[in-house]
């Protein structure tokens, strides 16, 4: 699965609380090629957002210890960016309706086979560069 939506390796906020998670993925996002952004909170993405124009799509997990889950979090960025492609992932919640994920987002249940993960970021990034 390659990163390259057009010429350049897509750039993915990846916002997990989890630490050994947050490595993980990253691991395999950076093995495929993608240039990864680590934020461990909503907050954290949201001020990296507002730093950089370079994201094109925005890993969250729903699974985090915050007031604002990865969800909402989504639909604020939507809202302010909405070309921005979305990944939503969660252990916990097994089902959203498609109308609960803003604009031409996705949602994967966890655990999830790592080429399913880079299919979804890469699709994202492809409906951003478009």
């Amino acid at each position: 699965m390659s990163a390259r939506g057009s010429d350049t390796a897509a750039t993915v906020l990846l916002m997990e609380s989890a630490p050994e998670v947050r490595t993980g993925m990253a691991a395999v996002l950076n093995g495929a090629g993608f240039n990864v952004i680590e934020t461990q909170s909503p907050h954290e993405a949201w001020s990296t957002l507002e730093a950089r124009s370079d994201v094109r799509v925005l890993l969250a997990d729903l699974d985090v210890p915050d007031a604002t889950d990865g969800l909402e979090l989504a639909h604020k960025v939507h809202d302010r960016w909405p070309s921005l492609g979305l990944v939503i992932i969660s252990y916990y919640i097994r089902h959203l309706r498609p109308s609960d994920v803003p604009g031409d987002g996705c949602f994967l249940p966890r655990p999830l086979p790592e080429e399913t993960l880079l299919q979804e970021v890469a699709m994202a990034a492809d409906r951003m560069a478009a």
